[in-house]
């Protein structure tokens, strides 16, 4: 008899690049006793056939989604298209469920898409529907007409999934407090590297702050009083990402190096001075930093590197450090507080790898791939029980 299986519906599943999909690769790929099923954006199929490491071990399907436009005023009537198109998907989605032994249907917050599919496809296919939320979806800073949408519609696709799967307890108090809605909690995952640092590997500059990872919206105010605090701490600032467009955006570093690809990333980790990670604190999303549970935190952990956190009081990220003694913490919009936290780092080395240890084993026990695939697992076999 054939595995039961579980169709992902998401326009940019793996091998998409970015956090999301490398997540949802951790969590799936490896996934015990059940078959994969992905119907994702034609757009993808080219990558998809390629092969790759992010590739799901899965039979991929494609439907069609349009494109973000370049020209703004074309933004409104793309979402309310791309709203009729999902539900084309799924349509299509739920016939394969019917059809194919699929006993789940798996959606993901992008903006709307594929909670709409999921939800008709779901309510089609007779099958538990769960939404996998990585970030909000209406408080979310994205277009006018997006918004819209999840104003008349996420009410009804949260209350009537079967779960919506979250990665902190403040996501999921959102989601209870906001629809009366069923979630459950399960950690971030990481493949947890081997080792923590190259013997041979150079000595990390103690001076060095880094920010690795993409600096959107979420990070830009942060990033900047980082780069204002590094300076009057006596310390420099390394970001991983596009020069031009950082200087652009008036995020002036010390040094900037390029992307990187997972195993470089990793490594450049274990090399860094202290690891930064910032979230707005003047944010006029405030809720989706509240609940923020952001990928790279967890690789940060796992460097076994010391942390700087710079983030609001509540929100997940600062609390969990705190709560967790894992890093330091500063939560407050000031530069001189953000300074003092700097130094803190560098003047105590000693306490610094103590958290940084604590770190690397919260990694291990907590957010290990196969320990978040068991919670996952669980909650499958829960939903159909």
């Amino acid at each position: 008899m054939a595995e039961p299986a579980l169709l992902l519906l998401h326009a940019l599943a793996p091998p998409t690049p970015g956090g999301t999909p490398v997540i949802l690769h951790r969590l799936l790929g490896g996934l015990d006793h059940t078959r994969l099923e992905v119907l994702t954006d034609r757009a993808l199929e080219e990558r998809v056939r390629a092969g790759g490491a992010l590739v799901l071990p899965a039979r991929y399907r494609w439907f069609r989604k349009l494109r973000a436009p370049r020209v703004r005023r074309l933004a409104g009537p793309v979402a309310y298209a791309n709203a009729l198109l999902a539900v084309v998907a799924g349509v299509q989605g739920g016939l394969a469920a019917r059809s194919r032994d699929t006993r789940w249907i798996l959606s993901v917050v992008d903006g709307g898409f594929s909670p709409i599919a999921g939800a008709v496809a779901g309510r089609l296919s007779g099958r538990p529907h769960l939404v996998m939320a990585f970030d909000l979806w209406e408080e979310n800073a994205y277009a006018p007409a997006e918004r819209r949408l999840a104003g008349l519609l996420e009410r009804r696709i949260m209350r009537e999934a079967a779960s919506i799967v979250v990665y902190c307890e403040n996501a999921a108090e959102h989601y209870r407090r906001k629809h009366g809605a069923t979630c459950a909690v399960i950690a971030t995952p990481i493949d947890v590297p081997d080792e923590v640092a190259d013997p041979g590997m150079a000595v990390p500059d103690p001076s060095e702050v880094l920010v690795a990872g993409a600096v959107y919206w979420a990070q830009e105010d942060a990033v900047r009083r980082l780069v204002r605090a590094a300076h009057a701490a006596g310390a420099t600032v390394t970001i991983l990402g596009d020069e031009q467009d950082l200087r652009r955006r008036g995020i002036h570093a010390d040094r900037y190096e390029p992307p990187l690809e997972a195993g470089a990333f990793r490594e450049r980790l274990r090399r860094a001075g202290t690891l930064f990670l910032g979230l707005s604190l003047d944010s006029p999303h405030p809720e989706v930093i509240r609940t923020a549970t952001p990928a790279r935190l967890v690789e940060y952990m796992a460097s076994g590197r010391p942390l700087l956190v710079h983030a609001p009081r509540g929100s997940h990220v600062a609390e969990y450090a705190r709560s967790e003694d894992f890093a330091e913490v500063v939560d407050v919009a000031s530069d001189e507080a953000l300074a003092a936290g700097i130094h803190a780092v560098m003047a105590d080395p000693l306490r610094a790898a103590e958290r940084a240890g604590r770190a690397r084993g919260l990694a291990e026990e907590r957010h290990a791939a196969p320990v978040v695939r068991r919670q996952f697992r669980e909650l499958l076999e829960w939903l159909w029980g």
